[in-house]
Parts: C-alpha cells; structure tokens; sequence
C-alpha cells in the first residue's frame, strides 16, 4: 500500500514539475545566404539574404573626398534586397556592408 501511494505521489509530482516547465521557445533561424555589393551607380549599396528568418539592411560607407559617412538601408525581409543611398555631399559609396537581426 505504501509502495503505491508513493508511485501515485511520484506521479503527480512529476507531472506538476512538466506542467510547470516553460517549453523552449522555437527561435527563428538568423538570415543566411547573403550578399553586398554597390550599385551600378557608385552612390548606393545594396544587401539581399536568400535564405533562414529575419531581416537584412544595406550599410554604405560614402565619401565626400575629405570625410566618410555611413548611412543604412531600410531593414527588408528574406528574398528583398536593401538599398543604403549616399547623400548629395557624401556621393560616393567606397564600402558596402550588411546587417541582419531575427
């Protein structure tokens, strides 16, 4: 009798605790399968990720010939390409970069 009272205690314990534990939460896999590159004007850049979850933006370093800048494309989804435009005294994009978040 107390071997089954203890199992049934056991039971009950053990499903509290299941009950009571947080399930993992299921992350979203970070961007993959991405790109840069400038554009076919030398004043913008571009980003583009093909592949996983979340997002990407375009990241240009522009040159006004004494000073450089970094000015950044709108955050975009997977398959959407981001584009970072130089501004009129900073015209030249001489670097390109990306950023990802999930």
């Amino acid at each position: 009798m107390k071997k089954m009272i203890f199992a049934a205690a056991a039971s009950v314990a053990a499903a509290a605790f299941v009950s009571l534990t947080p399930a993992a939460a299921l992350a979203e896999p970070w961007p993959g399968s991405c790109s840069s590159g400038f554009g076919w004007q030398t004043d913008y850049t571009w980003a583009q990720c093909n592949s996983g979850g979340g997002q990407v933006r375009a990241i240009a370093k522009c040159s006004s010939g004494l000073s450089t800048k970094t000015v950044y494309g709108p955050w975009v989804g997977i398959g959407k390409q981001s584009s970072a435009h130089c501004p009129v005294d900073y015209r030249k994009a001489v670097d390109h970069n990306f950023g990802i978040r999930q």
